[in-house]
């Protein structure tokens, strides 16, 4: 078993530099601002505001946009479901009525959830998640929820590992997925292995963090220094939040 975590080097940038402290903290109250917004153009404007923070950060396109689609396909049943349920002026095509308030507040959920998805890429791509959580813990975030988002982030990786070399195991012996009672089964026992193999790697774990003297309580070796810039991006960040929320309550 590996004990290092898989983190994607993260490019040099002005956002890699920032503390994770403050930028963990503009981050969130940001999140909650769009959360609040209502009107399409403020939400419009957040979004742009998010892929703008993306480019400064210089992620690569083809690790953003696989992901921005997952946001967006999220967010998609509202702009569908959404324009036709909704009362309010709008167009009659055929039988059926299409509002123009709901498909407004159909592309205002589009777009703050692609905007909150753009930030939540913005935390992960420009640091590794063990920084990002050792900042939650300095801005007093409880070290047992950090310990097991740590613990639950590094075993998804894990199980993954396990279910990768169970599949090889099972096509090496010929099996192949099929819709009937063999397959079923057979996924079945493949799953209940799995669940084992993963809480006998839980204990083995357990133990060898006991052995070396874990307490329960959220050490780290990662030092954080404040500088004139992170507090400057903070107040940019957080101004350019509540001008939008000032703009959508206008």
């Amino acid at each position: 078993m590996t004990l290092a975590f898989r983190h994607r080097p993260a490019p040099p940038s002005p956002l890699s530099r920032w503390d994770g402290r403050w930028k963990l903290a503009a981050v969130l109250l940001t999140v909650a601002a769009i959360a609040a917004l209502d009107r399409l153009a403020p939400a419009a404007a957040a979004l742009g505001l998010g892929l703008g923070l993306l480019a400064l950060a210089r992620l690569p396109g083809s690790w953003v946009r696989p992901r921005l689609l997952v946001f967006a396909a999220s967010a998609l049943p509202f702009l569908l479901v959404l324009p036709f349920t909704l009362d309010g002026a709008g167009w009659d095509v055929g039988p059926v009525h299409v509002s123009e308030r709901g498909l407004l507040v159909g592309l205002a959920v589009l777009c703050r959830g692609l905007a909150i998805g753009s930030l939540a890429l913005l935390l992960v791509g420009t640091a590794p998640l063990h920084h990002t959580l050792a900042a939650a813990h300095k801005l007093k975030m409880p070290g047992l929820l950090v310990q097991l988002t740590v613990l639950a982030y590094r075993y998804t990786f894990l199980l993954a590992d396990e279910l990768r070399r169970l599949r090889v195991a099972m096509r090496t012996r010929g099996f192949r997925v099929s819709a009937d009672r063999h397959g079923y089964r057979t996924l079945g026992h493949a799953t209940g292995a799995l669940l084992v193999r993963g809480a006998d790697r839980a204990d083995h774990v357990a133990a060898a963090m006991r052995c070396r003297g874990f307490d329960g309580t959220f050490h780290t070796l990662l030092g954080f220094r404040t500088t004139a810039s992170d507090i400057i991006s903070f107040a940019a960040l957080v101004a350019a939040a509540v001008a939008l929320v000032l703009w959508d309550r206008a």
